[in-house]
């Protein structure tokens, strides 16, 4: 059996009764406060798919980087963040299985990407020495889509789907344009929801290039994942 992890919701800075910036994740319009551990091992899973060993790995490599105090252990903040509904996981016979179980019943969120956050964000990574001036020029291109990721965007743009019922409008060529076209296109049981769509769904192989656009846009930080 393979367990996939991910991270839910998008990291924003707000300012505290001290008027410095807190930390906060969000989803679906709320505010998580996090302790130091908590969003350090949240930010090993943003915008990355890590079975446990690797997400371990990675936790202990950034803990001991950042030299934090001694704390719990790992699994008490995994499970803490899980319990929350920050971290995700979906398990699987086989990597499809898991990474839709995984991506399934989430919400599609378009990331901003303007040419402004992406001069910034440049300014930031050199500053912090992990990209040179001469490398501006690259991270600074739009990035490019294939047909099928385009679809994705255009899609997630218009209406909040989840990964299961982009799978599905996809498959149907349903045509979506507001939240009331959902239940009349996607849905044939008046009291089906998006997770009995998510449980329910066959993954057909013509189904198989729409879930790695879904994962690798992911992975490009173009969208995010959110829960209702």
């Amino acid at each position: 059996m393979l367990t996939l992890y991910t991270a839910i919701g998008y990291l924003k800075f707000k300012k505290g009764n001290n008027k410095q910036p807190l930390p906060v994740i969000i989803n679906n319009g709320q505010d998580y406060g996090m302790t130091e551990n908590e969003l350090l091992l949240w930010s090993c899973l943003a915008f990355q798919i890590l079975q446990i060993h690797e997400l371990e790995a990675e936790y202990e490599s950034r803990l001991a980087k950042n030299a934090l105090p001694d704390s719990l252990p790992f699994s008490h903040y995994l499970n803490r963040l899980i319990l929350r509904g920050l971290i995700v996981k979906g398990e699987g016979l086989t990597g499809v299985d898991a990474l839709y179980r995984l991506l399934g019943s989430l919400y599609i969120l378009p990331v901003k990407d303007t040419f402004s956050i992406r001069f910034f964000s440049c300014i930031h990574l050199c500053l912090e020495g992990k990209i040179k001036i001469g490398d501006f020029s690259r991270y600074l291109r739009k990035e490019t889509y294939s047909p099928i990721e385009e679809v994705i965007l255009k899609l997630a743009e218009k209406v909040p789907l989840s990964t299961a019922e982009m799978l599905t409008s996809i498959e149907k060529k349903a045509n979506i344009q507001s939240e009331t076209d959902i239940m009349k296109e996607l849905y044939e049981d008046s009291d089906a929801t998006c997770q009995r769509l998510a449980e329910d769904a066959q993954l057909h192989h013509i189904q198989f290039p729409v879930l790695q656009a879904i994962g690798n846009l992911y992975l490009n930080k173009q969208i995010s994942f959110q829960t209702f």
